[in-house]
């Protein structure tokens, strides 16, 4: 306990307050779930005891942290912005208090409200510098008056996210449940009832609960040298690239970009293993991978436009001191809430680099097959590439034939999933790439913070990647904003059904 005391988020407050608030801390419905489970947790295996008692003892400190800034809020009449919470809370790391504040809110705690506001911005159209009428919004907060029958809310396990029709199959949560309750593949989830020990943490963690929109912009708030986009999310730089390594540029889908970084990584025992996807047996048909060497690694270059569970492998990549990830904008959302949520402490602490795909929408393998044989007019197995460029979803096939529709075309074959989703360019990634914005053959690149910054530099030093700047090439950063702000401004909003 004199080590609780003693952090720095709690000092500025008396042993008495934080022994009280860690109490109410041991009643928060996560904690108290893991705990009485703690049998069979540790039977499935899927955490040792040493993992379980850290994780639990982070989340008692998440809970102490946020039962202490709950009291002070109720004493604080006026509603106020974050960064005035950020000032007058400034013993408590700036993240996490946004991460107890969107906590909070959802258990029905704080009341937010968005005033917004109009300003008048210049902006270029066609060449010619306007000015534009431009919406603000200012997020303020404050501690709601609880009637005597308030009950908080308690987190649903994830079926309710699938029965809701919201579920992206990212697989995070059937990687994190430490039951392994879930099971998740690219077109269902299942959760075992009686297994299910209704701990919420699925539920915390899933792109598609709650939102955390707000962070991203949050980042550049506290980092000077990052910007923020309202279409492309906070970012350091753009790029566009072209690898300079033969062999990937055979099977590479545009500039062989991610592949490259991944090589990169290995060769350079930066990492251990990465987790992406290849084909599986079924051509087209991808597979999520845990790969170690450079031969594996290039089977999974080129982009598979078939949804796969990526994340539902991670709890088999603990062995690795070291991995990269590889995920399309939901996946890196979903890592995101991972680290955050609810207790800051990652549930697997070998993530290293997060690389994101730009994505507009995925399809199942299942749809995938009536494409090509619907629109086309061929058997998937005639394929060697697919692509989607200048609004035509292009395909590739054996005999050297290139063929294309219009892209609005074949949009009633993607996942409806998909609509719920406002990212194009992975925002919670750590380097973003995608072929939207540059010329055929490269990749355009978004460093999102130092780390994706200096990983995209290294393989620049090394004679890895040809890279120029994404506002001195055409289309440019300016397309990838416009489709990025498309997909904003045509994303559903979520609404989840009563689990029954």
């Amino acid at each position: 306990m004199d080590q609780l005391i003693q952090k720095t988020e709690f000092k500025n407050y008396s042993p008495k307050d934080v022994l009280e608030a860690t109490y109410l801390a041991t009643k928060n419905f996560q904690i108290r779930a893991l705990f009485e489970a703690k049998k069979e947790i540790l039977e499935i295996g899927k955490y040792t005891e040493q993992e379980f008692y850290h994780i639990l003892d982070a989340m008692i400190d998440a809970e102490t942290e946020r039962q202490l800034f709950l009291q002070d809020l109720r004493k604080i009449k006026e509603v106020l912005k974050l960064d005035d919470l950020v000032r007058k809370f400034s013993n408590l790391n700036p993240m996490y208090l946004l991460r107890d504040i969107i906590y909070l809110k959802e258990q029905g705690y704080i009341e937010e409200s968005n005033e917004v506001k109009i300003k008048l911005v210049k902006k270029k159209i066609k060449g010619v510098e306007k000015e534009v009428e431009q919406e603000e919004h200012i997020f303020k907060y404050k501690a709601n008056k609880l009637d005597a029958d308030f009950v908080e809310r308690i987190f649903e396990p994830v079926s309710i996210i699938y029965n809701s029709g919201l579920c992206c199959n990212c697989g995070w949560c059937s990687a994190i449940c430490p039951v392994n309750a879930i099971v998740v593949n690219s077109d269902e989830l299942k959760v075992d009832e009686e297994l299910c020990i209704k701990c919420g943490l699925c539920f915390t963690v899933c792109p598609r609960s709650f939102p955390i929109e707000r962070v991203s912009e949050f980042k550049s708030q506290l980092n000077e040298s990052l910007t923020f986009s309202e279409k492309i999310g906070t970012y350091l730089n753009t790029y566009s690239g072209t690898t300079n390594i033969d062999q990937i540029k055979k099977s590479c889908q545009d500039g062989g970009i991610v592949t490259t970084l991944l090589e990169y990584l290995l060769k350079n025992k930066v990492v251990d293993a990465i987790i992406a996807v290849k084909h599986s047996e079924d051509l087209w048909n991808p597979k999520a991978v845990i790969v170690n060497n450079l031969k594996d690694l290039y089977k999974t270059a080129g982009t598979k436009y078939a949804n796969c569970a990526s994340l539902s492998i991670l709890d088999q990549s603990k062995q690795y001191e070291g991995i990269a990830i590889v995920g399309v904008p939901c996946m890196m959302k979903a890592i995101e809430k991972g680290s955050l949520f609810p207790s800051g402490y990652p549930f697997f602490t070998n993530i290293k680099y997060k690389i994101g795909l730009f994505c507009m929408e995925s399809f199942s393998y299942d749809n995938i097959i009536k494409l090509v044989e619907e629109k086309f007019d061929k058997n998937i197995e005639d394929l060697v590439k697919m692509n989607i460029d200048k609004g035509k979803f292009i395909i590739n096939l054996k005999s050297g034939e290139e063929l294309d529709v219009p892209l609005k075309e074949i949009q009633a074959y993607a996942r409806e999933t998909c609509h719920f989703c406002e990212d194009l360019t992975s925002d919670f990634a750590d380097i973003s790439v995608g072929s939207i914005g540059s010329q055929a053959g490269w990749s355009s690149v978004i460093t999102r913070n130092e780390k994706g910054e200096e990983l995209y530099q290294a393989a620049i030093k090394d004679g890895l990647i040809e890279s120029k700047d994404l506002t001195e090439v055409k289309p440019g950063r300016f397309l990838v904003e416009k489709i990025a702000g498309i997909k904003r401004n045509k994303c559903k909003p979520i609404k989840l059904t009563e689990n029954k």
